[in-house]
């Protein structure tokens, strides 16, 4: 009797240990979770800046860094093999948010009106944005849509070994 309840006390201390859980996908879910947040909170405060405002532009410019911050943490993020797909992706959307930030600098920061920059600052903004909704359909377990997304399978056999990582 003694040998099963020692038994059952060790399972239960090596399941509240997370033994078995794939800790890289975990802290991967943990770090998205808090991009997630961080960019939520970026967006609100840029919806409520006063367009009308002073300071409007100075407020503007504060969150695109913070946002372009957050991409490049996102780029950095060490990706699970079950979201490799999402590693490019990631980068992609790092790019166009910091070339859409160091724009938005130049077309609020010179003395001259630029439609030019500002409309290619939105457009990378916007390209950023757009692969930022691919990583959350794919994290979904979706698909993602549009006109311009090709998917490709590929048929990957599993020929690694299994290891406790």
């Amino acid at each position: 009797m003694r040998k099963k309840i020692l038994f059952l006390a060790i399972m239960l201390c090596l399941c509240m240990t997370g033994c078995g859980k794939d800790q890289k996908l975990e802290e991967y879910n943990e770090n998205i979770s808090a991009f997630t947040l961080n960019i939520a909170d970026i967006s609100s405060r840029m919806e409520e800046i006063d367009t009308t405002s002073a300071t409007a532009a100075s407020e503007v410019l504060t969150c695109l860094d913070e946002l372009q911050e957050q991409f490049m943490i996102l780029a950095e993020m060490e990706v699970p093999k079950e979201f490799a797909s999402i590693e490019s992706l990631a980068d992609e959307a790092s790019e166009y948010m910091t070339e859409a930030v160091t724009l938005y600098h130049q077309f609020f920061e010179s003395e001259e009106y630029s439609a030019e920059t500002a409309s290619i600052a939105q457009e990378n903004y916007n390209r950023a944005m757009k692969r930022l909704s691919y990583i959350s359909s794919l994290l979904q377990g979706e698909l993602p849509e549009g006109d311009d997304v090709i998917i490709t399978e590929e048929e990957m056999l599993d020929f690694e070994p299994i290891t406790e990582e």
